[in-house]
Order: structure tokens, then sequence, then C-alpha cells
């Protein structure tokens, strides 16, 4: 009796995890829009194999998502570093069949991944992405294309070829949004939703995700009993923290539960990322960066907790900066020491950060 071989069923192919599809969401929206070129192949970077191997260079399927994943398996790196390597090959992926009308590695050159490396370039200079990750994205398709051309591609440098910053944490001028920008666009903006996220992010040191995920009647029932509000939703790694809120914050969270009409800030006939290319939509146009105002926030509770303002607001060079302090509140430099600290802790948890190196980047 012969055995009938079972044909695949579509319907039960393993999916790209929903993470793995939020995180492509979150990378591709704001890429810089570009007309879809016509397809070219570099003989050079690809070598004589790429047309005897079969599609996407032999690697057995002919979804770009998916060979680059497979590839990601193959490499030999740790299982958390072959995950993470997929999920960015993911991101890529989408941006290459969206933008460009790719989806053959055969027909990947290294100008496109410089394309897509100065996509991510602008995300940063927008603030929308940190220069570190960005780097790493770049990174990802380059491990990717190396394995797959067996070490035949020649490996595209996030910083000289894309122009991606180099990681740095001191920063040379303030980033806050000035009073008067913030002031403006209280009523330039005619979305109020948007003037709420605003708000919420100035007063309580939120990142956009946070402040459109805020379920702020709950919020606001908390900061009236406990003067503080947790915020776990749309954090880095879904961790929870604590923030103090103001009698400003209180006043932005009454009139964000007056808007909420669902579980958060996001109207409840759209999506997130629905309503977060809109978001970013409008801030294009006036124009205007949403993380200035956690910039700002950061700013002004340094000086609260301090007394002093913070050192990106001053000339002082860092050398000098415990010396200013103990010559503005009268206290000796180790004293002014520990209180800079104290100051920087605390900000550090507020904004939702581990290091505190990293809060460098709002203050100075």
């Amino acid at each position: 009796m012969q055995t009938q071989t079972k044909k695949p069923n579509p319907s039960k192919r393993k999916s790209i995890p929903q993470d793995q599809v939020d995180e492509a969401d979150t990378a591709n929206a704001a890429l810089v829009d570009h007309a879809k070129p016509r397809k070219t192949r570099d003989r050079n970077q690809q070598g004589k194999t790429a047309n005897t191997l079969g599609r996407n260079l032999g690697l057995g399927s002919r979804n770009l998502t998916r060979a680059g994943k497979t590839c990601a398996h193959q490499s030999g790196k740790a299982f958390a570093t072959r995950g993470t390597l997929a999920e960015r090959w993911s991101v890529f992926a989408k941006w290459l069949e969206q933008t460009q009308g790719i989806n053959r590695m055969e027909d990947i050159n290294r100008e496109m991944v410089m394309t897509y490396g100065q996509a991510l370039k602008a995300r940063v200079e927008r603030d929308e992405l940190k220069a570190s990750t960005a780097q790493l994205y770049v990174s990802a398709v380059n491990s990717i294309m190396d394995s797959a051309t067996q070490g035949e591609w020649q490996t595209v440098s996030p910083t000289k070829d894309c122009g991606i910053p180099k990681r740095r944490y001191i920063p040379e001028t303030s980033k806050a949004m000035p009073q008067s920008q913030h002031d403006h666009l209280q009523t330039s903006v005619d979305d109020e939703r948007i003037v709420v996220l605003l708000n919420l992010q100035r007063t309580l040191g939120l990142r956009f995700k946070e402040s459109a995920l805020l379920d702020a009647q709950k919020a606001l029932r908390q900061a009236q009993r406990e003067q503080r509000i947790t915020v776990f939703s749309g954090t880095k790694g879904g961790k929870r923290r604590q923030v103090p809120v103001s009698a400003e914050a209180l006043a932005t969270l009454e009139t964000a539960a007056s808007l909420q009409n669902g579980p958060s800030m996001v109207p409840a006939n759209l999506r997130y990322v629905d309503f977060r290319d809109h978001c970013y939509r409008q801030a294009q146009q006036q124009p205007f960066q949403f993380h200035g105002q956690r910039h700002h926030y950061a700013q002004q509770r340094y000086q609260a907790l301090t007394g002093v303002p913070a050192p990106i607001n001053t000339n002082i060079a860092k050398s000098a900066w415990h010396a200013y302090m103990a010559s503005q509140l009268n206290i000796d430099p180790e004293v002014a020491e520990k209180l800079d600290h104290r100051a920087r802790s605390i900000l550090s948890q507020e904004l939702g950060h581990e290091r505190l190196e990293v809060v460098r980047v709002y203050i100075g």
C-alpha cells in the first residue's frame, strides 16, 4: 500500500510572533518614503552562485522574512542572539518590500542597505530612535547577508556609510522643548488628544508610547490618592515605575481622563499604530518632536531636586560642576556631589532608565 505524501497546509505555517510584528511596525512607521526603484543586482556583491542556489540564496523559503530567520537560526550564534537577529531582519525585510519593492535576497545590494541606514538616521535625528539601536539594525542586516552569501557580503558601516551618529551620552545643547514652542502648540495643534499627549509627556516625563497607552482615568484615581502614578503600558521591557504627580500634572490627567473613550488615550476606533502614525504626521507638519517634552521634564525635575539648573542649561564644565553647585547652594563640594548623584538616581528611576549615564542625555 502506497503511502500518500501530505501536502503542507498554508494555514498551519508558523506565523511571525506578534512581538516581532509590533517591532517591525514601530521601526518602519516613520522611515522616509522613497520611490520604488528598478530592481538591480550587484553581481560582484552576490557572486556567481546566486543563480544556481535558488530563490533567496537557497535558504529554503520563498519568503524574504522567513529566509532571513532561517539564516539567523543556522548561524551558530547563541539562541537569544539568533532571535534578535531574526527580529531585526524582519524589520529590514518589511522596509524593503514597502519602500523598494524588493522581496528576494538576490536583489539586495549595499546601496539598498545604505538607504535603509540613512532612513534610520533620519529617525535618530527626530529622536524617534536611539543611535545605538539604529546601528544594531544595520549590523543585523550585515550579519544575515554575510551568512547568506557565505562571506561574500561587503559590510555596510552604520556610521561611515549611513551617517548614523556614534553613541554618546553627553549632549552639547539642550533638546528640551522651549516654553514658547510648547505654548504655541497648545493652540496650533488642532487635535486635542495630541495636545494632551504633549502635556502628559511634559509633566510626567513619559515617552510617546507610554503617554498614548496610558489609562488616564485609572491614573487620575491613583494620583488623587497617592500623588503619584504607576507607569507600565508601553514601557521598555514592560518595567513598571512610579512617577510623582505635581499640581500641573494632576490637571493634565483630569483633561486626559475626560477625553479618554477606551482603555487608553488611543481613540477607541483606532489601533495604536494608526494613532501613532497620525500623531507623527502632525508633528512633522508643525514641526515638533514629542521627545523634547521628556527632556523638559528631566531638566525641570533636576532643578527641583537640587536647587540649581540642569548642567545642560549652563556653561559650566563637567569637571567644575560640583564646585559650581557648592558655591550656588553654599554647601561643601562633597555634599554637592552627593546631592547631584541622588538627583540623577531619582531621575533615572522616574524616566525608566537603568543606567545613570543615560540621564546625561537629558540634563548634561
